[in-house]
């Protein structure tokens, strides 16, 4: 059984760019925005979530709380534009993984995921 991926992005063509990367090895689903992801994440187990800061509605950082508070263990990659959002206190106390600059380089999102959960 492959491992589940949240893909959680606005940009409908970012979403389809990462999860093209990423379904031949991983289950990947997708959220366009923060309040999905928290729906799905909390109905349907996931290894890993890949959220993006900047979104409409639920902000990236706001979902990253509220996922923390019902599972502490799930990595999470931040995917993002903001590079200075690096360093926000929201993204150093929810112990995210990794924190990846957009334009997203797939080699290094494929070696961090696999560092993270394997195949």
């Amino acid at each position: 059984m492959k491992k589940r991926i949240l893909l959680c992005d606005d940009e409908e063509s970012i979403r389809l760019l990462l999860s093209e990367a990423l379904n031949d090895a991983y289950e990947v689903i997708e959220a366009s925005d923060g309040r999905e992801a928290l729906k799905m994440i909390t109905r349907e187990p996931c290894d890993l979530l890949i959220i993006d800061i900047k979104m409409p509605g639920t902000h990236g950082l706001e979902a990253i709380e509220r996922i923390r508070e019902r599972n502490k263990s799930i990595p999470i990659i931040i995917c993002s534009a903001y590079r200075l959002m690096k360093d926000d206190v929201v993204v150093s106390a929810s112990d995210v993984a990794a924190f990846l600059t957009k334009p997203i380089d797939m080699k290094t999102l494929k070696s961090k995921v696999f560092e993270l959960i394997g195949t």
